[in-house]
């Protein structure tokens, strides 16, 4: 486990120590960062939440989805982040409780350097008044900024794509990396509308959204968001229409070739039943002992060749 533990002092400066207890009683702000869970985590939720078993395990539960809830004497928000590797959701916890910010989020995943932007922010230029509601709000623009650097490099994938395969349509590859451009999408929409709902929520709370500034915050993540639901909409849609020209041209190929394989049987139809009768070797056949026979034949044979072709073509059948 990695505990990093910040605090705003008299001057408004934000500063880092190692352990609690190096916290000065007069701090304004105090935040916990964790990475990963053990038992000073625990003692350290207890200690300045009262959180009884059941929410810390909730807390430090890797797959909750976005939401957020105001107890009696907290506030508890659930974020996700995208992993830019695997289009998997990182959860991320926040707890609420008067100067306090407690960030847990796990070890496992990628380093979250929307939490090292957001702190090194408020080294250089921390409001005078920070509260956790303001500094979560920071934190979530962040993360929805990085939403928009994951939907934009979806949507170059997919226009590239288009570009770079429109004359490959007869490779059987394209489908599969569709599929995977679409799988990409659908983890990404799955992620970015549970917390477009959670903004929603948010947006609507006076608990939360207190100031000026955090009106501002949460209508430019609002804005973003809705962005972001047009740009994977968009690009979904462009992955159904390249779907539907691959099936289409292949579907095209597909009925020329039996096309020509009908014509092709139509035509040796009339020259096998010919050739069936005269493979009989029945006796009393007289055009076999012929001495013209088997050239008339082959020139009967050849003609209804040739008259089949003349007429598929009258019919512009090929």
């Amino acid at each position: 486990m990695t505990l990093t533990i910040m605090y705003q002092n008299k001057e408004h400066l934000l500063k880092k120590v190692e352990h609690d207890e190096d916290i000065p009683q007069d701090a304004s702000f105090i935040w916990y960062d964790f990475e990963g869970a053990n038992e000073e985590e625990r003692l350290i939720f207890e200690k300045h939440f009262e959180l009884n078993e059941l929410t810390i395990e909730e807390v430090i539960n890797k797959k909750s989805r976005p939401k957020y809830k105001k107890f009696p004497t907290y506030e508890y928000l659930v974020f996700q982040k995208i992993e830019k590797s695997t289009f998997e959701a990182e959860t991320i916890n926040i707890l609420m409780k008067d100067n306090v910010l407690i960030t847990y989020h796990d070890e496992d995943n990628e380093p979250l350097d929307e939490l090292d932007a957001v702190a090194q922010e408020l080294e250089e230029n921390a409001p005078d008044t920070l509260t956790p509601h303001t500094a979560t709000l920071m934190l979530l623009d962040k993360i929805v900024d990085f939403y928009t650097e994951i939907v934009e490099e979806i949507e170059t994938k997919v226009l590239e794509f288009e570009k770079g395969h429109a004359n490959d349509r007869m490779k059987n590859y394209i489908m599969n990396d569709i599929f995977e451009l679409r799988s990409e999408m659908i983890k990404t929409k799955g992620i970015i509308v549970p917390m477009s709902e959670l903004i929603d929520e948010i947006e609507t709370d006076d608990t939360l959204i207190q100031t000026k500034h955090d009106h501002y915050y949460i209508h430019h993540i609002r804005d973003h968001v809705i962005k972001q639901q047009n740009m994977i909409k968009n690009a979904h849609e462009l992955t159904d229409e390249i779907r539907s020209n691959y099936e289409s041209f292949n579907n095209y190929r597909m009925n020329r070739v039996m096309q020509i394989l009908t014509l092709v049987s139509t035509v040796f139809l009339p020259l096998t039943l010919i050739a069936g009768i005269y493979g009989m070797n029945f006796e009393y056949m007289p055009e076999l002992k012929w001495h013209y026979g088997y050239f008339t034949v082959l020139f009967i044979m050849f003609s209804i060749m040739i008259g089949c072709m003349i007429y598929f073509k009258k019919k512009k059948w090929y």
